[in-house]
């Protein structure tokens, strides 16, 4: 799946009425707290499960900050590659 029709999907999930519409950070870090454990103690499944919901946190963050994944990942991409030409993986 691409990342825009991912991102369309996702955002018919998200609406006012969404139990952390006002503290998504704090799903987020839930979520990521949950990929701890799934890891842990979790199966695979579980786990991909976990990160899934991460990703969606991610994606309607980045929705309401009028970006995109595809800009995320091209940001990253390059942070990581001035770490690597710096020293600093």
């Amino acid at each position: 799946m691409q990342s825009e029709v991912y991102e369309k999907v996702i955002m018919q999930f998200f609406s006012n009425k969404h139990r952390n519409h006002d503290g998504l950070a704090k799903g987020l870090l839930e979520e990521a707290n949950e990929v701890n454990d799934a890891e842990a103690n979790g199966t695979r499944k579980e786990l991909l499960d976990e990160l899934g919901d991460v990703l969606w946190y991610v994606t309607v963050m980045a929705n309401q900050e009028g970006s995109s994944l595809e800009e995320i990942m091209k940001l990253n991409h390059i942070k990581l590659e001035d770490r690597a030409l710096n020293g600093k993986r």
